[in-house]
Formats: structure tokens, C-alpha cells, sequence
């Protein structure tokens, strides 16, 4: 438990300004310093399933101009999975959104019934 102690206290803690020798809480530092942990999970987030993804595509890709021409109904059954993969994404990363933002939803919800706007 004592290796979490420090972040623990870095995060908590007001830093001291050394100018005026006061502690101040410092929201836009705090407030980058979580943007650039966002940016950095988003960034491997995105390489991660775009690899994936691309994978996937290449592959229903090849296999559309591997089938003859004149195979109407397998040719449409790979454009309708590649539009459903589309769908697929879309609907994980809506999910993912609504569950990073699930605990302050919660709280919105709990502070309407208790008449707290």
C-alpha cells in the first residue's frame, strides 16, 4: 500500500507555491496532467481497434475480389458485414463512453430525485 502513497499524496495535496509560500490547489495543472493520461489511453484505444478493424476489412475485402462477379448474393454479404462491423465499432465506443461516464450519471440521477439540481 505504501507504493500507491506518494501518487496518493501528489494527487490530494495542495502544492506550494513558492512565490507567495502558501499551499494552492493548482486545478489546470491537475487538469492537464489528466488530459494527457485521456490523450494516451485514447491514442492506444484507437491504434489498437483500428489495427483490428483494418484487419478484419482487409481480409472481407480480399475475399469480395477473390468471388466472381456474377456472385451478386456473396458479394452483398460482404458489404453488409463490413457496414455491420462499422455498427459493431460504433456501438463498443458509445459503450465505453457510457461506462467512463456511468459514475457521474449515477450521481445526476441521485441528485434529481433528491430535489438537488
Amino acid at each position: 500500500m505504501d507504493q500507491y502513497k506518494d501518487s496518493f499524496h501528489k494527487r490530494v495535496k495542495p502544492r506550494m507555491d513558492h512565490e507567495s509560500n502558501e499551499y494552492k490547489v493548482t486545478p489546470f495543472k491537475d487538469a492537464q496532467s489528466a488530459l494527457g493520461q485521456t490523450q494516451f489511453a485514447s491514442r492506444e484505444r484507437e491504434q489498437f481497434f483500428g489495427e483490428a478493424y483494418g484487419e478484419i476489412l482487409s481480409d472481407l475485402f480480399v475475399a469480395w475480389l477473390k468471388s466472381e462477379p456474377h456472385c451478386v448474393k456473396e458479394r452483398e454479404y460482404f458489404y453488409h458485414t463490413a457496414m455491420a462491423l462499422g455498427s459493431v465499432k460504433e456501438k463498443l465506443a458509445s459503450i465505453e463512453m457510457y461506462g467512463a461516464n456511468q459514475k457521474f450519471i449515477n450521481q445526476k440521477a441521485s441528485d434529481d430525485a433528491d430535489g438537488n439540481v
